[in-house]
């Protein structure tokens, strides 16, 4: 069996199609993208997601695959540009203290040095969480409050460090 190696269009779901015809499979390499506007990147790659979604409900199960293949790939893209952005965050304890929920702000708390979003996270309702409140560094609470840190430190959204 033979394999080939070549970076994603839209004509390479009709070239997988007829190779795989002879027995011949297609490596897709993931797509370069300038890394420098990651927010236009990101609205790129769900688009073109949107339309495999589509593609999918038509296609037989060869093409199915493939189309399943570089979903996977644009969504670990996605992952990747988006914790590169979250991995920029770095704060200090003055700066964190704007991220505490209120005034349409996220909710940040800060654990061991790494920051979590726990805006959406209804156990903190408006930035307040059993009388703690957002924006602060909540090591020793955390790690007095609860033995299995790790595990709910799992549960969170990291999106930057603490300075």
């Amino acid at each position: 069996m033979k394999n080939l190696s070549i970076e994603h269009t839209y004509t390479l779901l009709n070239l997988a199609k007829l190779l795989s015809q002879y027995d011949i499979n297609i490596e897709i390499d993931e797509p370069h993208f300038d890394r420098s506007n990651k927010e236009e990147t990101v609205i790129a790659l769900i688009d073109d997601i949107s339309n495999y979604a589509e593609l999918l409900r038509k296609e037989d199960e060869t093409t199915k695959e493939l189309i399943s293949k570089l979903i996977d790939i644009k969504c670990n893209l996605i992952k990747e540009l988006v914790k590169d952005k979250r991995g920029e965050l770095v704060l200090t304890k003055e700066e964190l203290l704007k991220f505490d929920g209120s005034n349409g702000n996220p909710a940040y708390v800060a654990i061991d040095g790494i920051i979590y979003d726990v805006t959406n996270n209804r156990t903190w309702l408006d930035g307040v969480h059993f009388g703690l409140v957002a924006g602060r560094d909540l090591t020793e609470e955390m790690n007095s409050c609860h033995e299995n840190k790790e595990t709910l430190l799992l549960k969170l959204t990291p999106v930057g460090k603490l300075k």
